[in-house]
């Protein structure tokens, strides 16, 4: 599962890997956004050939199924479309965050047309989280990915080394239930520790 590049890795396992972090609340306010148009384009991974991903400018139509806060900042974020051979495996929005001097990407996850038709009661037993990941663009216009590492939190959690609200699942794993504050809080004091993500992947646009 290492080799998956980040978003591949947010695919279809995010909401059950307990390494991953989420979180119910976004990490940004109307504030910390902006737009980065460096994101436009289609984009592939080394070693992961049969998958492309898409980022395109955000709207209010194609943020639609979103809350109303979030639909507010459409014009700054982008829709992520990631396709394997061609057929479209995972949608996301992508709400590009800047916290001190460092540049994240709030991922939230959108439905396809396949879970679209998946019935009511299935789909009410889901909650959609809010992932993270720190980006740093190169200067040939490639960027570099890190997830923000769910075991690292946990561990400052058990630990008492950090109080930030969450919740524990069956499994062990942490879902984070805190405000946008305190998440921005988190990421400030240990956004610089290379320790807090997982290993990075690097992003090559291709047209």
């Amino acid at each position: 599962m290492k080799k998956l590049f980040p978003l591949t890795g947010l695919l279809l396992v995010i909401f059950l890997m307990p390494g991953c972090l989420t979180a119910l609340h976004p990490l940004f306010t109307e504030k910390e956004l902006f737009h980065e148009p460096r994101l436009l384009g289609v984009w592939k991974v080394k070693g992961e050939d049969a998958m492309t991903v898409a980022f395109e400018k955000g709207n209010p139509d194609t943020f639609s199924e979103l809350p109303e806060v979030l639909q507010n900042a459409s014009e700054k974020a982008y829709t992520v479309t990631v396709k394997e051979n061609g057929q479209i495996v995972q949608k996301f929005f992508a709400f590009p965050t800047k916290l001190g001097d460092a540049l994240y990407l709030d991922y939230f996850s959108s439905t396809t047309p396949k879970q679209n038709s998946y019935d009511n009661f299935y789909k009410a037993h889901f909650t959609a989280m809010h992932s993270f990941y720190r980006i740093q663009f190169d200067k040939n216009g490639s960027f570099k990915a890190s997830r923000l590492k769910g075991d690292y939190l946990a561990d400052l959690i058990r630990n008492k080394q950090i109080r930030i609200r969450h919740e524990e699942r069956p499994d062990g794993s942490f879902v984070i239930t805190a405000p946008t504050s305190e998440l921005q809080q988190y990421v400030l004091k240990y956004g610089q520790n290379p320790e807090a993500y997982e290993s990075s992947e690097t992003y090559s646009k291709i047209n």
